[in-house]
């Protein structure tokens, strides 16, 4: 669900949870360009209790799952029956690794001709807004700021307020955020978002704000919850993701388990949970 950019790509094993079904809150959103072109995209998330499972359709007919329990969060692959996990331990192993790795890459630069070296800062700094970059020595994110525009909207029928996001003094994005006592398990949201926050802190520290830590900082920032958000390129908005259902609703616990049958893939650090990526 783009709408609280969750974009985390890290992946059960888990401690059982009763299976009774207990108060929770749904939430569904719309994810669109605003052209016209391509096929709207559904995605689901359930929260209860310090959970949260998210779902999205994917275009080659999978469903892309996340859950976060236990302060681990799991991704699962339907189309290959399999899943990744990291919790605070692997965090913090893969943040050293993404550290040694910059000094080792910073060595090397050192070590070559002052023509080669302005050659790799270049690609360095190019690569730097985002992705694999950010871990590059030289990489640097861009600063973000957040500006309140004064305007609201209603999104599903709840009153939100518009910011603004600039990047390098460019906007990049419009965040439309409602107060977290607006929308049932509101504070619930917030609370497993901050709890995601601090578990992945350690990896993503190392990589900048974008890489993990964003989600929370804007809802630190905006005090309340993204109901919409609004992609921009050039000053033009080219895509939305928008709030569309938003309700109480029971949740079994079986829907934070991962299914049996499921095989657990290492990640794709070496050494991060065990081993490398299969």
């Amino acid at each position: 669900m783009r709408t609280l950019r969750l974009t985390f790509a890290i992946p059960l094993a888990s401690l059982a949870i009763c299976a009774t079904a207990q108060a929770g809150v749904y939430l569904e959103s719309v994810d669109k360009e605003l052209d016209g072109s391509g096929t709207p995209a559904t995605s689901k998330m359930w929260f209860d209790g310090g959970r949260m499972r998210t779902e999205r359709n994917e275009r080659n007919g999978g469903v892309d799952v996340v859950i976060f329990k236990n302060q681990s969060l799991y991704t699962l692959d339907s189309k290959s029956k399999s899943y990744r996990v990291i919790d605070k331990a692997t965090a913090e192993k893969m943040g050293a690794q993404v550290s040694a790795a910059k000094k080792q890459m910073e060595a090397r630069m050192a070590a070559m001709p002052p023509e080669q070296r302005k050659k790799m800062e270049e690609m360095m700094a190019k690569l730097g807004k985002g992705g694999a970059g950010a871990m590059m020595p030289g990489a640097k994110q861009p600063e973000r700021t957040l500006k309140n525009s004064g305007r609201t909207e209603t999104v599903a029928g709840i009153k939100c307020t518009v910011w603004e996001a600039f990047e390098e003094g460019k906007k990049e994005e419009e965040l439309c955020a409602a107060a977290p006592g607006s929308i049932p398990g509101g504070d619930d949201v917030i609370k497993t978002f901050r709890d995601i926050s601090a578990m992945l802190s350690s990896f993503t520290d190392k990589l900048g704000a974008r890489a993990g830590n964003e989600p929370w900082r804007d809802m630190e920032t905006i005090n309340g919850v993204p109901i919409l958000t609004r992609d921009f390129d050039d000053g033009k908005a080219t895509s939305e993701t928008r709030l569309t259902v938003v309700r109480k609703e029971s949740v079994s616990g079986s829907s934070f388990e991962v299914p049996a049958g499921y095989e657990e893939k290492k990640l794709p650090f070496p050494g991060a949970g065990g081993g490398d990526a299969d």
